[in-house]
């Protein structure tokens, strides 16, 4: 299925009508690097990978910047009949370290969506501060191992450091409850088994290294919200809107450039979320699969999403194009 997907999906055949395919990525990491080893195996793509995706969709597609492709869309301009956007998901710093070159070298145009109020700063997401707790519990302090403040986490303690599946599997069941909360629990874990992490550099992008890459003019930014809440009906009329208004102003007074895209973190929008996006933005992006003509509807665009696991080799990546696997 797989051979038959890379050669006979839509990215091999003539387009009648124009059709756009966005590519969701999230960070560009060696495979030996540190960073790696507690990131969900579904976060990364080796910078020698994705210069083989990069070599690939020029054979393929027109690469587009994903705001130019909606500006043009949203005022009956012409855009090119099977285009490509690649769009980066949270603002990492090794966007700026290994994704970045690539894309100079190749001169090829993407989008980063930012965390407005987490850039530049020390802090990590949940997902991430829920794996060193984890590793750091096994690892470094396992006479806390059936501690009771541990008891709220769906995962079994012992003196091994967690997988990466591990990892992935106790996330994907700890989303049941409200961000807001899963930070809670963390920090009132953290405090109560005096955990001490060891110094690590900052896991996502400075001001510094987003204002070069806006000046390349290859890069643009987009809004990822202010500190990656889920737009769900979890949030009331206020916090959407200081979430989704307030990211936008943040990132455009640093940039001096105009934000006219946004990404719903974790893909989850409510109908109020999508009506103010809807207001705000000239267009944004989910996580729901697939590919865009001109009758997509431009604040919920679909995505493919790309990782190491399933886009390490040619067949495997154009299979992952296709929308089918």
């Amino acid at each position: 299925m797989q051979y038959f997907a890379s050669g006979l999906g839509p990215h091999a055949r003539p387009s009648g009508q124009p059709r756009l395919l966005i590519l969701m990525y999230h960070r560009i990491l060696p495979a030996e690097d540190e960073r790696a080893s507690l990131e969900e195996p579904g976060m990364i793509v080796t910078p020698e990978t994705f210069r083989q995706h990069i070599e690939i969709l020029q054979q393929y597609f027109s690469i587009v910047r994903l705001d130019d492709w909606l500006h043009k869309r949203n005022h009956g301009d012409a855009v090119p009949h099977k285009a490509c956007a690649i769009t980066f998901d949270d603002g990492w710093a090794d966007n700026y370290e290994f994704a970045f070159p690539v894309l100079q070298q190749n001169n090829i145009p993407a989008t980063i969506f930012l965390v407005s109020d987490m850039m530049g700063t020390d802090n990590v997401f949940w997902p991430e501060r829920l794996a060193r707790l984890i590793a750091a519990v096994a690892t470094q302090y396992p006479q806390h191992a059936q501690h009771p403040a541990l008891q709220w986490l769906p995962h079994q303690f012992n003196q091994s450091a967690p997988t990466a599946e591990q990892i992935s599997a106790t996330i994907a069941k700890v989303k049941a409850l409200p961000d807001s909360e899963i930070h809670q629990r963390i920090t009132e874990t953290e405090t109560r088994l005096e955990i001490q992490y060891p110094e690590q550099p900052a896991a996502l992008l400075n001001w510094e290294q987003i204002q070069t890459m806006v000046d390349s003019g290859l890069i643009s930014m987009g809004s990822h919200t202010c500190r990656h809440v889920r737009l769900n009906a979890q949030l009331d009329h206020e916090q959407l809107q200081h979430e989704i208004l307030h990211s936008k102003s943040t990132i455009e007074q640093h940039i001096g450039n105009p934000v006219t895209t946004f990404c719903y973190p974790n893909g989850d929008l409510c109908d109020e979320a999508l009506r103010l996006v809807g207001q705000t933005y000239e267009g944004a992006v989910t996580t729901q699969s697939g590919w865009n003509t001109l009758d997509t509807p431009v604040h919920s665009l679909h995505r493919i999403g790309v990782h190491e696991d399933i886009a390490a080799d040619k067949t495997a990546f154009l299979a992952r194009l296709s929308g089918w696997l």
